[in-house]
């Protein structure tokens, strides 16, 4: 079953991820303390925008976390 969620529960989602994404990206050049902080930030966001899209009625696939 598909459902289609509102632009900007898509919108907003997508920007979480990209964020996650890019904290992760950055992460690798850190030092160790720091990046552990920002993957952890990273799943963070991962999370909310899993929620953001089961809170609006879409089928979340899996846990971000």
């Amino acid at each position: 079953m598909n459902v289609t969620l509102p632009a900007e529960v898509t919108h907003r989602t997508a920007v979480l991820n990209e964020r996650a994404a890019s904290l992760r990206e950055q992460a690798a050049a850190l030092p160790e303390v720091l990046a552990q902080t920002y993957r952890r930030r990273a799943s963070e966001l991962e999370l909310e925008a899993w929620a953001t899209e089961l809170r609006a009625g879409g089928l979340a696939d899996t846990v971000a976390a």
